[in-house]
């Protein structure tokens, strides 16, 4: 009989164990009764522009308030008319937008999504978000508060691109490429893609926050400018100084960047005349390798970046000039001069602005923790010391391929 007890009582703590297996549905929430964001833009708004606000959120408005507005617009995609596979179209009719673009005025991000979420039947979803386009306006006035929210919204992956737009943010949400239906995904395309040509560093949401919060180092972020007919380049690399958009690169810049940071593969060319001639040619890097020290002398910081960079010769303007070694090896040494002041231009462009984005400091905590910990401890007194910080570059070129026309 005790057997047979413990028998029963065993089954029945299996059953009670199982029990809440059986429960994992309760409380399912259907694709369809979501507002699926696929992007937010956020733009400065006009004091005038409150009264589009339903007030969702403010108990009182404190007229003495001197925090201004920001326009949030998103595009939420539309069930059952996104593309399905490729060349495939969705469940609805041919030629309706797959995205609807709405947008709301509020005080905070929060606070004009929940405005937002006022307009609409179903609940806000950011389990697909996949960029967020930021106004030079907004970056250079500050993006604390941004970075608040995304931070604490569990839904927003951290390798969601963020980028930073030269004119208003809402125009990028309310372009119509003719490559993609959906002008998220041909955004996304557009980053994606120049990251695995050369033409764009690693900077995900996640990458950026981890810059900004270091103490040696500054985040930087995509610069886009939307052409016409819908186009979008990439127009080089804003750069902050903790929450505060401080300046902007050129788009070679960028390669130069990514050659002192060994940030590979390397896609950007630069134009060029042989020395001696009136030839000109276009070299093309195609790999890098880099190495970043610090040491401390006479009390104080010297930098010393080494930077190799591998290429091909992909065009040259005089098709009876002959490319021989000492052609080879002259080309060489005139890419090495001029691309050594393009870098040292670039470090002296960062350090006007107070903003180690190559991580000089972090360099310095890492190999010199005492004179860190005794001579600058905090990331104010580091932006103070990299103003006035050498740097040393020295750049070597290996011309690998020159084509199968030559002699």
């Amino acid at each position: 009989m005790i057997n047979v007890w413990r028998k029963r009582i065993n089954r029945f703590l299996v059953f009670l164990f199982l029990l809440p297996m059986l429960t994992g549905c309760w409380d399912r929430l259907e694709i369809e009764d979501r507002a699926v964001v696929l992007a937010i833009a956020i733009d400065e708004a006009k004091p005038q522009e409150a009264n589009e606000s339903s007030n969702a959120t403010q108990i009182l408005k404190d007229p003495k308030s001197k925090k201004g507005l920001i326009r949030i617009t998103v595009q939420i995609a539309v069930p059952g008319r996104i593309p399905l596979g490729t060349g495939g179209t969705g469940g609805g009719p041919s030629g309706q937008n797959p995205v609807w673009v709405l947008s709301s005025v509020g005080s905070t991000i929060n606070d004009s999504l929940m405005n937002l979420q006022q307009q609409l039947a179903d609940r806000l979803f950011f389990g697909h978000l996949r960029v967020i386009v930021v106004s030079e306006v907004m970056a250079r006035k500050g993006i604390e508060n941004e970075k608040d929210f995304f931070r604490r919204q569990p839904q927003v992956r951290r390798t969601v691109w963020m980028v930073v737009s030269k004119g208003k943010a809402s125009d990028i949400m309310r372009a119509t490429p003719q490559l993609e239906r959906v002008p998220t995904l041909y955004l996304v395309a557009t980053l994606d893609h120049a990251k695995e040509m050369g033409k764009l560093p690693n900077n995900f949401l996640g990458v950026f926050y981890s810059a900004s919060s270091a103490k040696g180092q500054e985040g930087s972020l995509p610069y886009l400018d939307l052409k016409k007919e819908s186009n979008i380049e990439i127009a080089g690399l804003a750069y902050f100084k903790g929450d505060k958009m401080e300046g902007i690169t050129t788009p070679l810049q960028i390669g130069h960047f990514m050659a002192m940071k060994q940030i590979n593969p390397g896609g950007y060319s630069v134009i060029t005349h042989i020395p001696g001639s009136e030839t000109s040619v276009i070299f093309q890097s195609t790999n890098r390798k880099a190495k970043i020290t610090t040491e401390i002398i006479n009390g104080k910081i010297h930098a010393k970046v080494v930077s190799q960079v591998e290429g091909d010769l992909r065009e040259k303007s005089d098709e009876n000039l002959t490319i021989t070694k000492e052609t080879i090896k002259k080309l060489e040494q005139s890419i090495e001069k001029d691309g050594k002041i393009g870098f040292e231009k670039l470090i002296h462009q960062t350090q006007k602005d107070g903003c180690d984005i190559f991580g000089f400091g972090e360099d310095v905590r890492a190999y010199h923790p005492s004179y860190w910990n005794r001579e600058i401890k905090s990331k104010q007194k580091w932006e103070e010391m990299y103003r006035d910080m050498s740097v040393e570059v020295n750049l070597q070129i290996n011309i690998r391929r020159i084509g199968t026309k030559t002699k």
